[in-house]
């Protein structure tokens, strides 16, 4: 099987297979040009036409002379993956009704008349395949009346027949209530003859679809037949929102977002011009966009609100009055989000618009909800509707909020119960999110995948199984921390862009009135080992990757367990040490704001195995030995500058000049969406190009011979702006010495800080420069310190003439 058909497996077959059967195979144009690298559609075609046709003997296998071997993989995806795209594509004209002719049309070859025989047992083969070698279901629709063809006829949705149907349910139901899912549903249900016999793609979506719209809440957003049927009907009606989001290094992502949510990247404003209403549209083509600031880093255009927030095109800038403007940010090389001086807010509010009763916005669990607030769901209200809410039967004290009512702080258990406007609405709330199993979690892909970490991912100083636990003040994990690592955890087995999961720590930050950056809430969880950072290869994305569970033995009587450890798996350890008769010891971070490390304490060898054997994670395989690397000497070509590092802010700048002095730049591609590119240019130096700008920078100041951490001792923070150690690197260090990285209060303000001892600091400064003001503590003394027997207990060291106590790691139970 191929690289690409390793995609396609995943993507169109695996992913919806872990929700149930799979009874249509629908492929997105939009999903497709990710994939494959496209820059439009007209080269999306060209693309996966190309591909196809590296299939030697293509039509001979079409025509059934080569079947598929019974227990292979399926290397023929390839082939069904187009033939049902060329039927629902935006390529596809209202006159291609042939078959033959529409597939001879987009490979110049003749099928006219030819046989097709190859298909149904292609279709088959991929039945049993996913049922043996993953246990997926794939419901394939009957054959008849056409033998060769007619199976993948009815398959693929939405084909024409399909949107033959919806043009049907446009006119019957209105411009008004073509989003409203209940209209919808009762158009279908209610209408003669619009699902026949023909069209089970088309009745098995919409089962689905008006299954969960039923069921309440806004699941019924994420089926491929309201997706579809969006679609369809936003080709004549302009209904999404234009989205400016700031990134982690002064950097900006452009999006569309859709009435259900959805979030589709853009490259520049002028991309949404068709999908936005008309006001927004016409402002975008004029050079200016009134933006409504959100916060967080956030700007949606709007037409019925002044702001002193305008995304302005760069020939536009000239216009304005000399002092209008207070300072603006680059956007790309065209646009820039201004912001003005002194412009007076309006009191024109925003229409609005009408609201069906129902739950959103919440973290879905299963067939249930999280329910741990702030991620419980909002119920919203209709303005000038009243509501109430109730569980196990007695009413809950809501808290308001635009748009609706949400559940006050803390952990919600049970069915809850709202009532509004004569309707009710319920649904399920469970208190933890669920362990993934490993077969539904989509790992890191170095394919598909970029890890932040680049060239230095899975590597660390020394691959020696040590246990060398810190000594310095620890803190139980805050409930703000717990609420986040649920959330994430439930959202991330299929991965996670990195602007949804920034959300989820907005959302979770909410009531803390002075918590850390978002971006180092990040970092914490990435160093813990949760998840994995990384670049999407043929997109300029970023990517959230769940980490497996696994385990590590230390000597004969100890067991690490690496990975991300939500609540439901630390309930699970806990349960499989005490059937093993072992312990289980938490271990609290170097903040609030950290995460606890687990280990298990067997005491011999034969319980450290049964203990394994029971929970079942895998041993974790040794890192390589961390050397420093050096990053491409290429010269760029191909792309362009947009930014210069700041080097004393730590964030990107925006520059577009074509010479490059002594600077980090940030890279553009000239064409195609491709991830950016970083190129450190020092004098007296060969330039050197990276892909993550996180290995990028540590390694521009360590060109730059600069300092790069400072050591007091106890912790080490960043000497130089926004330098960070590599996630594989900070994991290392947390499993030697039982103690999580994160952010954490110093001096009044927060700095991320690894917890670390003499020793992990002594094997880092062989990468890279580290500033030591720890007056060399004696080693002996860190060994009396870290020592279980010598709790309670003090020693007097003469190098740094400080009293140290004994506060070990190990040894504690909770």
């Amino acid at each position: 099987m191929s690289e690409l058909e390793g995609i396609f497996l995943e993507k169109f077959f695996l992913e919806p297979g872990s929700e149930g059967t799979i009874g249509s195979v629908s492929i997105d144009d939009d999903v497709l040009i990710e994939i494959l690298g496209a820059t439009s559609l007209s080269n999306l075609r060209e693309c996966f036409v190309g591909e196809l046709l590296k299939i030697s003997r293509l039509k001979a296998l079409l025509a059934g002379e080569y079947p598929p071997f019974s227990g292979r993989s399926p290397d023929y995806l390839r082939i069904l993956m187009f033939v049902c795209w060329m039927q629902t594509s935006k390529v596809r004209e209202e006159g291609d009704t042939d078959f033959r002719e529409m597939l001879g049309r987009h490979t110049g070859i003749n099928f006219v008349g030819a046989l097709m025989r190859g298909l149904n047992p292609m279709w088959e083969h991929l039945q049993a395949y996913l049922s043996k070698k993953h246990g997926i279901v794939l419901d394939l629709p009957a054959i008849q009346p056409h033998p060769q063809i007619g199976r993948t006829l009815r398959i693929a949705f939405p084909t024409l027949r399909d949107k033959n149907a919806f043009r049907r349910l446009r006119h019957m139901i209105g411009t008004a209530g073509l989003l409203h899912p209940a209209r919808l549903s009762g158009s279908v249900n209610t209408t003669r003859d619009l699902i026949t016999e023909t069209m089970p793609s088309f009745a098995y979506n919409f089962a689905l679809f008006d299954r969960l719209w039923k069921r309440g809440g806004r699941d019924y957003m994420a089926t491929t037949f309201w997706k579809a049927w969006y679609s369809f009907v936003s080709e004549y009606t302009a209904l999404e929102e234009l989205l400016v989001v700031r990134g982690d290094f002064g950097d900006h992502e452009l999006f569309r977002i859709s009435p259900s949510g959805e979030r589709k990247a853009l490259r520049r404003p002028e991309d949404a011009c068709k999908f936005v209403p008309e006001p927004i549209a016409k402002a975008i083509r004029g050079g200016a966009v009134l933006m409504e600031d959100l916060g967080w880093g956030r700007a949606r255009a709007t037409s019925s609100l002044e702001s002193n927030l305008i995304l302005l095109h760069r020939k536009r800038l000239a216009e304005c009055d000399e002092g209008a403007i207070v300072s603006y940010d680059s956007v790309d090389a065209q646009w820039v989000l201004a912001n003005f001086r002194n412009r007076p807010a309006s009191d024109v509010s925003a229409k609005p618009s009408k609201r069906a009763i129902g739950w959103r916005d919440g973290i879905r669990v299963g067939g249930a909800y999280l329910g741990r607030a702030p991620f419980t769901p909002i119920l919203a209200l209709p303005a000038g509707v009243e509501g109430k809410v109730s569980l196990g039967g007695e009413e809950l004290p809501m808290e308001a909020v635009p748009d609706g009512l949400a559940f006050a702080s803390g952990n919600y258990s049970g069915t809850a119960t709202a009532q509004a406007g004569g309707e009710t609405h319920s649904l399920l709330l469970v208190p933890k999110a669920l362990e993934t199993p490993s077969d539904g979690r989509l790992g890191f892909d170095p394919f598909r995948d970029i890890g932040e970490d680049q060239f230095y991912r899975d590597t660390a100083p020394t691959s020696d199984a040590v246990l060398n636990p810190w000594c310095g003040r620890r803190m139980p994990t805050c409930d703000e921390m717990t609420n986040i690592g649920e959330a994430l955890y439930a959202r991330t087995a299929r991965g996670l862009p990195f602007v949804d999961a920034l959300e989820i720590i907005r959302r979770g930050l909410q009531q803390s009135e002075s918590g850390p950056r978002e971006w180092d809430i990040l970092r914490t969880f990435a160093d813990a080992g949760w998840f994995d950072l990384t670049l999407v290869r043929n997109f300029p994305a970023r990517k959230l990757l769940q980490r497996p569970d696994t385990v590590r033995c230390i000597g004969e009587d100890t067991v690490a367990i690496d990975g991300p450890t939500p609540i439901a798996l630390i309930q699970r350890i806990e349960a499989a040490a005490e059937s093993a008769g072992v312990a289980v010891e938490i271990h609290h971070g170097v903040s609030q704001w950290s995460l606890p490390r687990l280990f298990v304490r067997t005491g011999d060898r034969i319980r450290q195995r049964d203990f394994i054997e029971r929970i079942g994670f895998p041993e974790g395989s040794s890192n390589a030995r961390a050397e420093q690397k050096r990053g491409e000497r290429g010269d760029g070509h191909g792309y362009h500058v947009v930014a210069r590092f700041d080097d004393q802010h730590g964030f990107f700048v925006p520059c577009f000049d074509d010479d490059m002095p002594q600077a980090l730049y940030r890279l553009e591609r000239n064409e195609g969406k491709k991830p950016f590119l970083y190129r450190s240019v020092v004098m007296g130096k060969e330039a050197e190009n990276f892909a993550s700008p996180s290995i990028a920078i540590l390694a521009h100041h360590a060109r730059m011979r600069r300092q790069l951490f400072r050591y007091d001792g106890r912790m080490m923070v960043a000497a130089a702006a926004r330098v960070s150690l590599p996630s594989s690197w900070a994991q290392w260090a947390s499993g030697r010495t039982a103690c999580n990285a994160g952010p954490a209060l110093h001096g009044g303000r927060w700095v991320y800080a690894y917890p670390l001892g003499s020793e992990e600091v002594s094997l880092l400064s062989g990468l890279v420069s580290i500033e030591r003001n720890d007056k060399q503590a004696s080693p002996w003394i860190d060994r009396f310190s870290a020592s279980a027997s010598n709790r309670g207990r003090s020693v007097f060291d003469c190098r740094t003439s400080e009293t140290r106590r004994a506060h070990p790691g190990l040894g504690k139970r909770n």
